[in-house]
């Protein structure tokens, strides 16, 4: 088997619901999350983050993209300035992920409002404590601090558009470090665009958006429409990504964005940031089941709703296997783009498993559907070609899931890969309606 670079030929571009490369393949994304929240609050060029190790473990695995971390206090020190060398920084970053045939999306990142600047934060917010009860802590971890009274302000604060610096408020001047990003990026070919803020919380109107959310929602719409037009204004053509708060329904009432809009969503349910390497109890199991599968159902009726592109932009985050495999599988169900969290972390065999996995990253066509089972290796692909795509079907079949080489079986096409590349490439047979993929794992010789 050989290992083989990432099929990328950028600008990558939304069509509809999908996502669309410079030869006009509809790619699939499968990458890492690199966030790094300590200084320099950019993710290194250096084994252990972003290093030649690591590129070749990307390549080894079959990954063709990052979610990349910015950090808006870095980048907005003070209202209305923005520190041009961070700017620089993360250009670099890019340039070199590109250079390693990677996309790139660029996540304004925050847990808690940390990563916000701290101007963002009002008096009467910063007075309060930053400490969730007890008991909501000792049952969900780190995370209950988003229900401090500190934090349950300064959501509020900032979807109320409070002022905080000469009458403008925390969002209208987030928006001057969103338009610089995208004023620095946008003649970046493998960038595929902005998320333009990591997990939103609604405030104090979590418990509420249980049941329904309408009114934050309202607000975290114009929100995002406004952040959309300062990138539209500062980059035309680059994408944005809007995410929703990770509770309720998504966007109930937000009708279609337009274009150049995606929908990005989290999918997180059992012993995250920890976890056993084990396969979990029945009950664990089935809960997760379906607390994946609505997630999955929700971003799909966004999507089609919006028609507009899906990514799942972070998931897993544990050494159980649970947060990996219902999550990868559906994503290949709903021929979803993904983006596992996080490099650097050391992931078992049984979470790799779900995660190294083969599947179509660019197809000269529209995909119908596709399935990969890691426990036998056997991989099915069904694509409609349009035969004004020049470029071949290009799919991820990695070393690990094929140890002894493959055999590829094509109906409608032909393979025009040498024999076990990680790079398998089809052209489909002029006329043909549909093109059907089945790849076997080769038998080990006794």
């Amino acid at each position: 088997m050989t290992s083989e670079p990432a099929d990328v030929i950028g600008p990558l571009h939304m069509r509809g619901r999908e996502l669309v490369d410079a030869t006009g393949r509809v790619v699939l994304i499968h990458g890492t999350n690199v966030v790094n929240k300590s200084e320099p609050f950019l993710a290194p060029l250096e084994n252990g983050w972003l290093g030649p190790q690591d590129f070749a473990e990307f390549q080894a695995d079959g990954f063709n993209g990052i979610r990349l971390g910015v950090w808006a206090a870095k980048l907005m020190p003070a209202p209305g300035v923005i520190d041009t060398d961070y700017l620089a920084e993360v250009a670099q970053v890019i340039d070199t992920l590109t250079a390693q045939n990677l996309w790139v999306l660029l996540d304004f990142h925050q847990d808690v409002f940390w990563g916000m600047p701290s101007w963002a934060t009002t008096a009467e917010a910063a007075a309060l404590s930053p400490t969730a009860p007890k008991e909501i802590e000792a049952a969900i971890g780190w995370a209950a601090n988003y229900l401090s009274p500190r934090s349950l302000q300064q959501w509020n604060d900032w979807w109320a558009q409070v002022p905080v610096s000469e009458g403008r408020s925390a969002i209208d001047l987030y928006g001057d470090g969103v338009a610089a990003l995208a004023n620095e990026v946008k003649d970046e070919t493998n960038v595929m665009g902005i998320d333009l803020i990591n997990e939103p919380f609604p405030g104090d109107k979590f418990f509420e958006c249980v049941t329904s959310c309408g009114g934050r929602y309202r607000q975290a719409e114009a929100m995002y429409t406004s952040l959309t037009a300062r990138v539209n204004q500062a980059a035309p053509g680059l994408a944005v990504w809007w995410a929703p708060f990770n509770i309720g329904e998504p966007f109930p009432d937000t009708p279609a964005p337009g274009a150049n809009v995606g929908y990005t969503f989290h999918a997180y349910c059992y012993d995250t940031d920890g976890g056993e390497p084990v396969q979990p109890a029945p009950a664990p199991s089935a809960l997760c089941d379906a607390v994946f599968g609505s997630v999955f159902s929700d971003a799909h009726s966004v999507s089609t709703r919006w028609n507009a592109p899906t990514l799942l932009g972070e998931f897993g985050a544990s050494q159980s296997p649970l947060n990996a495999t219902r999550t990868t599988q559906l994503a290949d169900e709903y021929l979803m783009s993904w983006m596992h969290w996080h490099h650097p972390g050391t992931w078992p065999e049984v979470v790799r498993t779900q995660l190294v996995r083969a599947y179509a990253q660019a197809t000269a066509g529209h995909p119908v559907s596709q399935h990969f089972d890691p426990a036998t290796g056997d991989f099915y692909f069904r694509y409609q070609p349009d035969e004004s795509v020049l470029a071949p079907t290009s799919i991820v079949l990695p070393a690990a899931q094929y140890p002894d080489g493959y055999s590829a079986t094509v109906t409608g096409g032909t393979v025009t890969s040498q024999a076990n590349s990680g790079r398998l490439t089809v052209e489909s047979d002029q006329g043909a309606a549909e093109v059907r993929v089945h790849v076997q794992r080769t038998a080990p010789e006794a």
